[in-house]
């Protein structure tokens, strides 16, 4: 008997989980976003404006959903995270950063939480009333982990699903991102600091925070800031149709993929008469398909002489404790499932 990981019945959205517009750092109005995503295939963006969160559901239609949300940040002003710290320059670019984006469970939720109006991004005259604020601006932001796990705290106390952004190009290490408590989601792919670096594809980050005893989704989006951010990374969400409710839900039962090309039609396990168990999957033309546990059996199947795959099967076993699938195509890029453990499987 099948037990289908990503729902067997519903559709696929597009969805680009991290943007910037013109109502923060962005090149692009609101509406030049949703025309180019649109017209690129996408069926929703999630509108992470720096340090505030606007109603933008005005934008949404039968065919395109404005998410709403908001990316909060905290960075290091006493010293850089590195061993040479007193001889580093004391300067943004060394500042160790948190960045988390937090998604509306809702598109008119929009008020803010954990604010400082000295960190707030300046709201555009035109755009006032699509921004509110909750609790009183005492919120004392500081670069320590009681002060980012109270973020999360209060989020979920909102409704919101976090995701922890972009951990490389933050400096993070270890000793950071193993503390966050509570998070939804790690941003596997950051489209725009990857193309920048090929650094901002973190899957050992993924693997390393499961192993730490976190459980959450992977989600992949662009850090759009301009054209050249565009398409470069994405979340896939199954769900029945196309609604804000719908897509949120998916993400929160993890009815989701992150890709940065490749794609994915079909996940599911199956136990077999003799009672094994194994987990198969169907994806697009593929270089190599991946599975990854939480120690140190892995599974794999590669494209040979007859050409690319599109499909793997692997056996499960009961000490893996989880595992995951990576698929590889031809150009290197990635797609991602979401950890399964065991302990979610009939």
């Amino acid at each position: 008997m099948k037990q289908y990981l990503l729902p067997e019945g519903g559709n696929f959205y597009k969805v680009n989980m991290h943007s910037h517009s013109t109502l923060s750092d962005g090149k692009q109005t609101p509406e030049e976003l949703k025309e180019a995503y649109k017209a690129a295939g996408y069926s929703a963006v999630a509108f992470t404006e720096h340090e505030l969160m606007y109603d933008l559901s005005y934008l949404s239609d039968d065919d395109f959903i404005a998410i709403t949300s908001f990316e909060y940040d905290v960075c290091d002003n006493e010293k850089p995270p590195f061993a040479f710290y007193d001889e580093a320059p004391h300067c943004f670019d060394h500042k160790q950063c948190v960045h988390l984006n937090l998604y509306a469970k809702a598109p008119h939720e929009n008020a803010m939480i954990c604010y400082n109006p000295k960190y707030l991004w300046p709201v555009q005259k035109d755009q006032e009333d699509k921004v509110k604020y909750i609790g009183e601006p005492d919120f004392k932001r500081v670069f320590t982990i009681e002060s980012i796990n109270e973020v999360i705290r209060e989020a979920h106390m909102q409704g919101m699903l976090v995701v922890y952004n972009h951990p490389t190009w933050s400096l993070n290490t270890w000793d950071i991102y193993t503390k966050l408590e509570g998070l939804d989601g790690l941003e596997i792919a950051n489209g725009a600091s990857d193309i920048a670096s090929d650094l901002d594809y973190t899957p050992y980050v993924y693997d390393q925070m499961a192993r730490a005893g976190h459980r959450m989704i992977c989600v992949a989006g662009d850090d759009n800031h301009n054209t050249a951010h565009f398409f470069k990374a994405w979340t896939m969400i199954k769900a029945e149709s196309l609604t804000y409710e719908n897509l949120f839900e998916g993400l929160k039962k993890g009815n989701c993929y992150a890709s940065q090309g490749p794609e994915i039609f079909e996940l599911y396990t199956e136990t077999t008469e003799d009672n094994k168990r194994f987990v198969s999957i169907k994806t697009s033309p593929a270089a190599g398909i991946f599975m990854t546990t939480a120690g140190r059996r892995k599974g794999f199947k590669l494209a040979g002489d007859n050409g690319l795959i599109s499909e793997a099967r692997f056996e499960i076993k009961s000490e893996d404790y989880y595992f995951r699938i990576s698929v590889r195509d031809a150009s290197g890029k990635h797609a991602n499932t979401r950890i399964y453990y065991l302990d979610e499987l009939n």
